[in-house]
């Protein structure tokens, strides 16, 4: 695929992988449509310094029923989606207890029915990336994990029914990024130490992938692992396989 002029939406766009992405598609002739609940100023930012035109920014939380139908509506007709937009709290933590419905309607709900929407516009082509997580790679538990693995199975089940109208969907499973906040740097630390590669992954590595899933026409249904081999590592948090 052409990228130069398509319009992207980025959910979670205006910070860390969401904002390594927005630049990599810009500088590729995106037109990028950036979306953010809370960080607003760093999303005005990001606008103002993406190279191009045609760029715009959305700030909304996706959360509330209808919502996802709002902001495709403010976005217009996009060719390309990216849902990026997630939440994750310490494991064993109080948040973490409570999360259940918010990691099933944030990362699975929300990213579905913006798929759905996409599917909707009767493109001629298109196509989109999931952002999952490497941990869906190896046997696992808990709603976050829940919320991930549900995505990935959409992503493989959507490849084979939009097939056959052109558009393409793809998930990338990453493993240690950039540190949440709340994470102590001994947990990254026993991650990396767990990781074969023996180092994070870039966020710009991500924006590389996500450029060559929209680039190459012939890949669809893949769920690309972007982890150092995290998920094959007898040490890894997630067991192994």
């Amino acid at each position: 695929m052409i990228l130069e002029g398509k319009r992207v939406l980025i959910t979670g766009g205006a910070k860390r992988v969401g904002a390594a992405v927005a630049v990599r598609l810009a500088r590729s002739g995106c037109r990028v449509a950036l979306h953010c609940r809370a960080s607003v100023a760093e999303g005005e930012r990001l606008l103002s310094e993406l190279p191009g035109s045609g760029h715009s920014l959305h700030v909304m939380d996706l959360t509330p029923s209808g919502a996802p139908e709002r902001l495709c509506r403010e976005v217009g007709t996009f060719e390309l989606l990216v849902n990026n937009a997630s939440v994750f709290f310490r494991p064993g933590s109080p948040e973490d207890a409570a999360a259940s419905e918010l990691y099933s309607r944030l990362n699975f709900h929300v990213p579905a029915e913006l798929l759905n929407l996409f599917a909707a516009q009767n493109l001629t082509s298109g196509a989109a990336v999931n952002l999952t997580d490497c941990a869906v790679l190896a046997p696992g538990a808990g709603a976050y994990y829940e919320s991930k693995l549900a995505l990935t199975r959409l992503t493989e089940s959507l490849a084979v029914r939009w097939g056959p109208e052109n558009l393409r969907v793809n998930a990338i499973a990453p493993g240690a990024v950039l540190p949440p906040a709340w994470a102590p740097a001994s947990r990254m630390t026993k991650i990396l130490a767990a990781t074969p590669l023996h180092r994070a992954v870039a966020p710009s590595d991500i924006a590389d992938l996500v450029e060559f899933t929209f680039r190459c026409d012939s890949l669809t249904g893949a769920v690309i692992p972007l982890d150092g081999a995290l998920h094959l590592s007898e040490k890894s948090p997630f067991g192994g396989i």
